[in-house]
């Protein structure tokens, strides 16, 4: 009876785990799109995927490719690994589904108890102010003051600055924003968050003043001894100009409340919460 031939192992079934994620990160690193997502595609095939290869694969998707494009097959490799390593891959699905906007989905890989890095905290700050959660959120916003304090590194800083100064802006408290965004070091790839969102911050609450203004001034038209139209005309000509530095989807994202929202008494701590401590 005739033996069937061995089948010969790749290049990269032939390379140690720990080297197929070196490879793949120097390929990232410089810039070669086409050989580091080659690649990825082939750390994907594998059956046992260790976690220095998926936070590599997920990076390196991120950077080079797109994870619409990739999610149906990471999901896939990410749903046939052991428990053990889909623990450890958690927050690697986490990051693919937030910055892909699958704000539900990414809930699915929260662990706002024992979160494993900075970057994580940064994407679960993004996934619960998305869905509201906003008690959850405050939560996580107290428990990275309370690291940002300690002697970290500068990078890991910049992140945990960025989720609060993000929690504090959607809660329109808006000179704590200012205040923590100060913090943010500036040699870091963040910086520009911090700085545009001491910006908005400035701006949201020029235009929530401006909005209470002219509240204030549709209340005094009851009185016909009291003339507002031109003080209501200066108000506008602020609250437009400052709409054009402010688009609708940034004062949505920041959380700026304008009409009616301003006149509910808990507008500020609404929230769609759930259990999050999982």
């Amino acid at each position: 009876m005739k033996r069937n031939k061995k089948r010969e192992l790749s290049r990269t079934e032939r390379l140690q785990p720990e080297a197929l994620a070196k490879e793949l990160e120097g390929y990232c690193n410089a810039g070669m799109k086409e050989e580091a997502l080659r690649i990825a595609d082939a750390i994907l095939k594998k059956k046992r995927i260790t976690p220095e290869e998926f936070f590599q694969l997920i990076r390196t998707v991120g950077v080079h490719s797109n994870f619409t494009k990739w999610e149906t097959k990471i999901r896939a490799a990410y749903d046939r690994q052991s428990r053990r390593s889909k623990q450890k891959a958690r927050s690697d699905m986490l990051l693919m589904y937030a910055s892909n906007g699958e704000w539900q989905e990414a809930s699915n890989f929260l662990s706002l108890r024992r979160p494993c890095t900075a970057a994580e905290i940064l994407f679960s700050m993004d996934v619960l102010l998305a869905l509201k959660r906003f008690d959850d959120a405050r939560r996580l916003g107290m428990r990275c003051i309370k690291i940002v304090t300690r002697p970290i590194d500068a990078f890991d800083r910049s992140l945990l600055i960025t989720a609060i100064g993000e929690y504090f802006s959607r809660m329109q408290m808006w000179e704590e924003a200012v205040d923590i965004w100060k913090y943010m070091p500036l040699d870091q790839p963040f910086r520009r968050d911090a700085l545009t969102g001491i910006v908005r911050a400035c701006l949201g609450r020029a235009l929530e003043s401006a909005e209470r203004g002219l509240q204030s001034l549709s209340d005094l038209k009851r009185n016909p001894n009291y003339e507002s139209a031109e003080d209501e005309r200066e108000l506008l000509k602020l609250k437009r100009g400052i709409e054009k530095l402010l688009p609708e989807e940034t004062r949505r994202d920041v959380g700026v409340m304008t009409g009616e929202e301003l006149l509910r008494p808990d507008s500020r701590g609404e929230s769609d919460d759930t259990p999050a401590d999982r």
